[in-house]
């Protein structure tokens, strides 16, 4: 399943040409916490949307419809630092994956992303991009990058990123797994336990996915 030309900027109003894990949907618009801000797409007149802060009750823990699906693990995911200078482990969240990718040498992935909080985090949630080799999809990646983590924007009394442009440019040719990842995260500078693993969750908008 190669990038989906067709497809780039979720033009079909549905994820042809992706795999979803966790809750993913297409929008035409999105708004943050407070309706601090509204999110429209970069292009065309759809966005992916992995997780959603929306779905929350009072207490901010998912109230997910029955057609909804769950939450994915995402304890095999970690980067150091955060933003303590500690260690973020990854509990659940939800995954946007293209297989079959290919990306030859010279060759560079775009795409856009932006990311919202929840009105307050007691752990560190983060936005991820890694890519893995069509051999080891389930091991480590060869290329991963953080987009942002929730530790940052609150230092920033922020609630969301704006869009902004993701490129990635093989020094090698790539042949492997594209995912886009917005997890819940335990922060091993935080003493406190986290009060449930889908409690809280933050979202990642994407847009644009295409390479030049």
């Amino acid at each position: 399943m190669p990038l989906p030309h067709h497809n780039r900027h979720f033009e079909t109003g549905q994820f042809d040409g992706f795999i979803t894990h966790g809750l993913c949907q297409i929008e035409k618009s999105f708004d943050t916490f407070l309706s601090s801000h509204t999110f429209h797409p970069v292009r065309g007149d759809f966005f992916a949307l992995l997780d959603d802060p929306r779905k929350i009750d009072g207490d901010g823990v998912r109230t997910l419809a029955p057609e909804d699906p769950q939450p994915i693990n995402t304890s095999h995911l970690s980067f150091t630092p955060d933003a303590d200078g500690r260690t973020t482990l990854g509990v659940d969240g939800a995954i946007l994956e293209c297989q079959q990718v290919t990306i030859n040498v010279g060759e560079t992935l775009w795409f856009h992303w932006a990311f919202s909080r929840f009105d307050w985090s007691p752990a560190n949630d983060f936005a991820m991009f890694a890519a893995y080799d069509e051999d080891h999809t389930d091991t480590k990646p060869i290329f991963k990058s953080l987009l942002t983590q929730t530790i940052e924007l609150e230092r920033q009394s922020r609630w969301y990123t704006d869009w902004q442009a993701f490129s990635w440019r093989p020094t090698s040719k790539f042949s492997g797994t594209l995912r886009w990842i917005i997890s819940n995260g335990i922060s091993t500078s935080n003493a406190r336990p986290r009060p449930g693993g889908d409690a809280r969750p933050c979202a990642l908008l994407i847009d644009c996915v295409e390479l030049t």
